[in-house]
């Protein structure tokens, strides 16, 4: 349905202080809804060439990187839907998940679709993840991220219990690595090609974030993370969670609550993170 463009992000993994306790998860039905019937109307909007419903799911400030490294925005997706450089002609969604914390949601899920690019065919079976905010009482996406299922892999949504526990493990052992400034465990669990987009716009890559940690820079106190939700799709997971965590940058403490997302691969026989997603909870 959307995943014309690769992945994006901002960094957020975990901690927090004498916590306040982790952010409230909403299990309003109505909620949650109103953020899936978001995700359904953007697949149908692609493919009316629908611009103005689009622009209205969209956010001004919305970025990803997309598959040559450069960030997208909201007015190079629209344009290239305007022009029909980018053509989605069919999608079906596959199960979706949806976690809401006040004005902040994560969405994640599977979809096949048909779609070409620059007369290409660009179609196949993608995992993805949103994550939204709240604005004068609307849902809008910000950001997003995803990542093409390989044939071979798995065509529906696996869930062995040992493979979602060994990511769910996999995330803590992130945390860990951050409090303890273990620059080797990130390094192995950061892909090469790691990279998101800064809460500026900036893109921020695997190499800034190891330097960041291995000089001090940016500290992990501590972290609680909520309950986890793990989607595995072949050689494509996805992980969101809420995490309150207690963190300084450049001398500042910038604790706080947030939402993030990670999309992960499997590479060589081991998971590594791909793209993260994440946002502060107000």
């Amino acid at each position: 349905m959307k995943r014309l463009i690769a992945p994006v992000l901002f960094v957020c993994v975990c901690v927090g202080p004498a916590f306040a306790g982790l952010p409230t998860q909403s299990k309003d039905p109505a909620v949650i809804d109103a953020v899936k019937q978001v995700e359904q109307e953007m697949g149908k909007a692609m493919m009316a060439g629908d611009i103005d419903k689009l622009s209205q799911i969209y956010g001004d400030d919305f970025a990803t990187i997309g598959s040559s490294g450069q960030i997208i925005g909201k007015q190079n997706l629209l344009t290239d839907f305007e022009s029909f450089h980018d053509k989605l002609e069919w999608f079906e969604n596959g199960p979706m998940d949806v976690q809401v914390f006040g004005n902040v949601a994560v969405a994640q899920g599977s979809v096949k679709e048909k779609r070409s690019r620059n007369g290409k065919d660009t179609s196949g079976e993608f995992a993805w993840m949103d994550l939204l905010q709240k604005r004068a009482g609307k849902w809008v996406v910000v950001r997003s991220a995803g990542a093409k299922i390989l044939p071979d892999s798995a065509r529906v949504q696996q869930q062995d219990p040992i493979v979602i526990e060994t990511i769910k493990q996999f995330e803590q052992e992130v945390g860990d690595a951050m409090v303890a400034r273990d620059v080797d465990k990130l390094n192995q669990t950061y892909a090469d090609d790691w990279a998101t987009v800064g809460s500026s716009g900036e893109i921020f890559t695997k190499e800034g974030l190891l330097s960041d940690f291995k000089s001090g820079k940016h500290k992990l106190v501590s972290f609680e993370t909520g309950p986890m939700d793990v989607q595995v799709l072949g050689n494509v997971a996805v992980a969101q969670a809420s995490v309150n965590e207690k963190r300084i940058q450049d001398g500042q403490d910038i604790s706080a609550q947030f939402v993030f997302v990670d999309l992960l691969e499997k590479r060589g026989g081991k998971w590594v993170i791909v793209r993260t997603l994440g946002a502060r909870v107000s």
